[in-house]
């Protein structure tokens, strides 16, 4: 008898990790790999590095018309010992990646600016949005020197948009929105 329970204690062990590992597979993962600003003629550049996993079928899902929206979410902060920090500058930059299936190339929007590019491949329009260089975030004149600051940024992931038409269909589908964890650096000017 206590074999028994044994046994059936150690399947239902395995049914709930094999069940985690399979939910995990099927959600997003956002982390930010490296952040840190340079002063570049008088103004602080932000480089980010970013890993982002998405689920095979939000991979498909990207491929049949869903448009995935990245935003980048940026503070500056003058650090203070004994109150809470004051806040400098917030700033977002946002990214839309989506297939254009008449031309067969994927297009990444800045919706800051308007610029456009299109790719051949996913692979390579994720790594435009994932991988960010000399992305302008402060002028020099707003932070005097000799406080300390810090700067951090988080990404955040919405794949739950779609044109009014088709957005009822998504009722039916996973959410692969995501969000990464802040990621902090000092800043001395």
């Amino acid at each position: 008898m206590q074999q028994l329970l044994r046994l059936c204690g150690g399947l239902l062990l395995c049914f709930l990790a094999t069940n985690v590992v399979a939910a995990d597979a099927n959600e997003s993962h956002l982390l930010i790999r490296s952040a840190q600003a340079e002063l570049d003629e008088d103004v602080y550049e932000l480089d980010v590095q970013l890993e982002l996993r998405l689920p095979p079928a939000a991979l498909k899902a990207v491929d049949g018309g869903l448009t995935l929206r990245l935003t980048y979410e940026i503070e500056v902060s003058r650090v203070r010992r004994y109150m809470p920090d004051a806040g400098v500058a917030s700033i977002e930059q946002n990214f839309e990646l989506n297939y254009h299936a008449l031309s067969q190339r994927y297009l990444v929007r800045n919706l800051n600016t308007g610029e456009q590019q299109d790719f051949g491949t996913l692979d390579a329009a994720l790594a435009r949005i994932t991988d960010l260089r000399g992305l302008p975030i402060l002028d020099s004149t707003l932070l005097p020197a000799g406080p300390t600051y810090e700067g951090r940024v988080r990404a955040v992931l919405d794949m739950a948009s779609a044109a009014d038409s088709f957005g009822w269909l998504l009722f039916w589908t996973d959410d692969w929105s995501a969000e990464s964890d802040w990621y902090s650096w000092t800043l001395r000017p």
